[in-house]
């Protein structure tokens, strides 16, 4: 082509019209005229419905107490039981955990939104055992949507500074919405009346507490009497000839083999890796992000099913231990609560949803016996 009929290119009509209309819809992203519209329950949507929730309740719920984590947070801890067991004291706690985030994540969330909170002075971090050993060098999607709605120009300097294997791809992904929201517009386009549907439910229906969310879900393990991972995958896998017990159905079966499929994934290892050489090194950006506003950090391990209890062994907890020293150093030393047994050390199964998550009764007998354990700390200032 020369060069001539490339500039005519350049300038020509349709194609200055078609870069017109994606510079605007780009802009409108960039706004967040299209926030409202996000499928319910993906990434995009969630992290948004958390953090504007809790803004927007500041006046009723104002905390002092922060609790940040992942989904076993975010289902496993009740925030009405904590401030009814804390009610005596002045303390109040509020929850910003987001399902399916990593530390890089809870760390810009908390980096834009801390000084939203002026009155917290601990944070509560619940960690997951097995976590340290799935860290992984590159950005994954859901990953990627969350901190591009958090803000995704801090992304890209802050997935550096996490020390991620960045791709170009990524950095489209975190500079362009049209790009971060192609599947969700693509899937607006094909289920448009159910998303018209949903909308207007919420709409309907607003959540009028101070709190984002109270695990619904009374579905249960204890009907599968699962001992182990192995079993897991055999009673609920496809091809399963197990009938469904009463107080499950088909969507809760696949829901637990899905779980039992990560908890297969993990790695066995007892010992430090590079995986969790990387994890704590990222957590201690993290905590010094904290530990600088003088703020204190509890690391709190939640009860999980007693089925996948073997693979947190005493000398992996000690690699937590050491870790999380390490990441709290120099402002504060290691305070942590260990309630991965509070639930029972054998069958637990009529407290957990799955081998991950707690049920409503997991989430509401975990909550009290939290809140107490709280109480007795705050309740003697």
């Amino acid at each position: 082509m020369k060069l001539k009929d490339f500039l005519n290119f350049l300038v020509d009509k349709r194609l200055l019209l078609a870069v017109g209309i994606f510079l605007f819809f780009e802009l409108l992203f960039q706004l967040g005229i299209y926030r409202t519209y996000l499928k319910k329950n993906s990434y995009a949507a969630n992290i948004n419905r958390v953090t504007d929730h809790i803004l927007k309740s500041r006046k009723i719920l104002d905390p002092t107490i922060l609790i940040v984590g992942t989904s076993v947070a975010f289902e496993g801890i009740s925030v009405r039981i904590l401030n009814e067991e804390l009610a005596s004291t002045n303390e109040k706690v509020q929850s910003i955990a987001v399902r399916g985030s990593e530390i890089i994540v809870q760390h810009q969330l908390l980096e834009k939104h801390l000084s939203s909170f002026p009155n917290v002075h601990t944070i509560i971090h619940v960690l997951e055992p097995g976590m340290a050993w799935v860290d992984r060098p590159h950005l994954v999607e859901p990953t990627l949507v969350m901190m591009s709605e958090v803000g995704n120009f801090r992304a890209m300097e802050l997935a550096r500074e996490f020390g991620y294997n960045i791709t170009f791809t990524d950095y489209l992904f975190l500079a362009s919405k049209s790009i971060a929201y192609r599947k969700d517009l693509a899937d607006m386009v094909i289920n448009f009346n159910e998303r018209i549907k949903a909308i207007a439910r919420r709409n309907k229906n607003p959540n009028r507490n101070p709190w984002d969310y109270e695990n619904p879900n009374i579905e249960s393990m204890g009907p599968y009497h699962i001992d182990s991972v192995e079993e897991c995958l055999k009673i609920t896998g496809p091809d399963s000839t197990m009938p469904i017990p009463l107080g499950s159905n088909p969507d809760h079966r696949r829901m637990i083999y899905e779980t039992c499929g990560i908890a297969k994934s993990v790695p066995q290892e007892s010992f430090e890796t590079e995986n969790t050489r990387r994890y704590f090194g990222r957590l201690r950006k993290m905590y010094s992000m904290i530990g600088d506003r003088k703020i204190h950090i509890i690391d709190v391990f939640a009860p999980y099913s007693s089925a996948i209890r073997k693979l947190n062994s005493t000398e992996r907890m000690e690699i937590w231990k050491q870790g999380l020293t390490n990441a709290l150093d120099p402002h504060q030393s290691l305070d942590q609560l260990d309630f991965q047994t509070s639930l029972g050390i054998t069958d637990n199964g009529e407290y957990c949803f799955d081998l991950i998550h707690l049920n409503r009764k997991g989430m509401e007998t975990f909550s009290k016996i939290f809140g107490m354990e709280l109480k007795r700390r705050f309740g003697k200032k």
